[in-house]
């Protein structure tokens, strides 16, 4: 176990987690989830809560409140880290929820602090999307003028005339779809439970890029010293 135990919302997040802290402080975090119906739980450093109505949830939390009340008696910091989403309508729900119980908190992409207030909504994927490697980007470039088309066209088979663009998670599992091969083994990279982030030819987790200098910060006083 680590000096620090992290709540994320799925294995999305706890996989990106675990290699991102790997990557940066060579330091190896264990997973854990709520199991068998949530009526037991899997401890692990980086802890899988589904998301983040289940700090809500009475039978979740009934298993899980002794844990978080060992980590306060033990001193251990315990660190939120969730998507915004909209940041301006959830960072002070989750301010609050914090201070209340004596968590850190971290909302992705960027926890507030990008110069431009729209830019701080969004979440893991958002996040992924500033990081891909470089050379990789006609990828994006692809599916934007997919998305264009989209949006130039009118349909009679929706309610609203127009077609759904595809939702972020959806981006970039095609961004890692055309980077595999086309084997069973190689696609079943593409899944949130087995990317790899410390793939180079794939992510760019260079702790000076800048989508990533927010989190360093946040990350650094609770690994750098271990």
């Amino acid at each position: 176990m680590s000096n620090v135990q992290i709540f994320v919302e799925g294995v999305a997040d706890q996989k990106f987690f675990q290699d991102l802290i790997h990557e940066w402080y060579g330091i190896k975090l264990t997973k854990g989830k709520f199991a068998e119906k949530n009526t037991k739980i899997e401890l692990g450093d980086i802890f899988d809560m589904g998301d983040k109505d289940s700090f809500e949830d009475p039978i979740k939390m009934h298993f899980l409140d002794p844990i978080i009340e060992t980590l306060q008696i033990e001193e251990i910091p315990m660190l939120v880290i969730f998507d915004a989403d909209t940041y301006n309508e959830n960072q002070p729900i989750v301010d609050e929820f914090c201070a209340n119980s004596g968590f850190q908190y971290f909302l992705l992409p960027y926890n507030g602090t990008h110069s431009k207030p729209d830019k701080n909504d969004g979440d893991l994927e958002t996040l992924l999307q500033e990081i891909i490697c470089v050379d990789n980007q006609i990828i994006f470039d692809c599916w934007q003028a997919y998305e264009q088309c989209l949006t130039g066209q009118k349909t009679k088979t929706t309610a609203s005339g127009k077609f759904t663009l595809p939702a972020r998670k959806t981006k970039i599992y095609a961004y890692l779809e055309a980077l595999v091969g086309e084997s069973k083994k190689q696609k079943a990279k593409i899944k949130e439970e087995n990317r790899d982030y410390r793939n180079k030819s794939h992510w760019n987790l260079d702790p000076t890029h800048p989508p990533l200098k927010p989190l360093k910060e946040f990350l650094d006083p609770f690994f750098s010293t271990q």
